[in-house]
């Protein structure tokens, strides 16, 4: 007689999820100069990234300044 295999539960494949707080899905669209876009290229031909990546690290080193800018103006207060 024929044995049965026991039934085991499958698991997920594929890339485990991230974070939610830190994961990019949302999509900010905006019009450039062509100097601007010229420097922009400039920009992620140096770090050798795309022009996605360059435009989110100007994006995030703007954000980091402004917000040591208000914890400055918080303490001199």
């Amino acid at each position: 007689m024929k044995q049965s295999t026991p039934i085991t539960v499958r698991q997920r494949m594929g890339r485990p999820r991230r974070n939610p707080e830190t994961v990019r899905s949302k999509r900010v669209v905006t019009f450039v100069t062509k100097s601007e876009l010229a420097k922009l290229k400039r920009i992620a031909e140096q770090n050798r990234i795309s022009l996605s990546a360059a435009t989110h690290l100007i994006l995030t080193k703007f954000f980091n300044d402004a917000e040591r800018c208000e914890q400055l103006s918080n303490v001199v207060k």
